[in-house]
């Protein structure tokens, strides 16, 4: 998350399991039902893990690496206890909810990331999902005043111009205002090659022409610094592990526009 809570620490927390069966699944060691018996766990209940996210600093709790749905009885009864004790809570999902789901967990989550992860094309044939059911959810959530930040991987096998265009279109009609495009590396079942960097750098070009005022390239030497929609104005110089912001009450210094986010 670019736009919520810079520059802090975030406890974050998994379970194993997903809904998705990704064939370039980057954390797939914890999510994919063959590796379930080689996984590493350790039991930590609610209350363990609070008070070590306390105890080291982390103003957040994050539930990721994973797929939360799978397991949000466990993600419900640990944002539960983090929000009586102060903390806020971090969802990153493939955003497949269902609408019970999403009323669930609307009222308990602070932030999300959530993967748009291509067309209703690849959803069938590289996902085992479906498109709508999350753009469903991220216009619910975009709706809800929740913060929301969006990602998706390019893979330049997949993601040629039209799609990415498709995808700005969707995002920018349900109101999406930060979009992080991440270059693909092989995982799992998929071995086409790497995106390369000059190919990330021309999506993102495309995705910029649309009304998204925030878009970022992922797993990139590209600049990951936050400008100013309005006057261009450096807002947050980024480095790897840093962000230091010239940010004034939320606003840009320069020209005093509101700038999306948690800060």
């Amino acid at each position: 998350l670019y736009h919520f809570h810079p520059n802090s620490k975030t406890y974050s927390v998994a379970m194993f399991g997903c809904n998705l069966s990704c064939r370039f699944c980057q954390n797939y060691a914890i999510s994919q039902k063959e590796f379930e018996n080689t996984a590493i766990t350790k039991h930590t209940s609610a209350e363990q893990v609070v008070s070590e996210a306390k105890r080291l600093g982390c103003p957040t709790v994050s539930f990721t690496y994973s797929e939360p749905l799978v397991w949000q009885d466990y993600m419900i009864e640990v944002a539960k206890l983090a929000k009586t004790e102060g903390l806020g809570t971090i969802m990153v999902t493939n955003g497949s909810f269902s609408e019970e789901a999403l009323e669930r967990l609307l009222p308990l989550i602070d932030a999300y990331n959530i993967d748009l992860k291509g067309d209703e094309a690849f959803y069938q044939n590289m996902c085992g999902g479906a498109f709508e059911p999350v753009l469903h959810a991220i216009k619910t959530i975009t709706n809800h005043s929740s913060h929301i930040e969006v990602t998706t991987m390019v893979m330049r096998q997949y993601h040629d111009e039209k799609m990415i265009e498709y995808l700005a279109e969707q995002l920018s009609q349900v109101g999406v205002l930060v979009w992080h495009l991440t270059r693909y590396f092989p995982r799992y079942k998929e071995n086409s090659p790497e995106t390369e960097e000059s190919y990330l750098r021309k999506l993102v070009q495309i995705a910029k022409t649309y009304e998204i005022p925030y878009i970022y390239p992922g797993n990139s030497t590209m600049d990951q610094n936050t400008y100013c929609p309005t006057c261009q104005a450096l807002l947050l110089e980024r480095t790897w592990s840093s962000a230091k912001s010239r940010l004034h009450a939320g606003a840009c210094p320069e020209c005093n526009s509101p700038i999306y986010g948690n800060w």
